[in-house]
């Protein structure tokens, strides 16, 4: 699964708060991911934070096993 991870720094707070979507292009570039990130400012994060990174992150799961289906 290819995750976005969405990294906010709050200078207020002295904290970092990150966002993640999953299934998302692996083509995504810092010029369409900075205006959303953007606009995410005072909506989901506190209007105090910055935009600080943003990594597309690969994951594989191996199930183990899945009793209730």
């Amino acid at each position: 699964m290819r995750r976005l991870r969405m990294k906010f720094y709050d200078p207020a707070e002295g904290k970092s708060k990150t966002l993640s979507i999953d299934g998302v292009l692996e083509t995504l570039t810092q010029a369409e991911i900075e205006p959303i990130m953007q606009s995410l400012i005072g909506v989901l994060v506190p209007t105090t934070a910055q935009v600080d990174e943003a990594q597309i992150v690969e994951t594989t799961t191996n199930e183990v096993f899945n009793l209730i289906q």
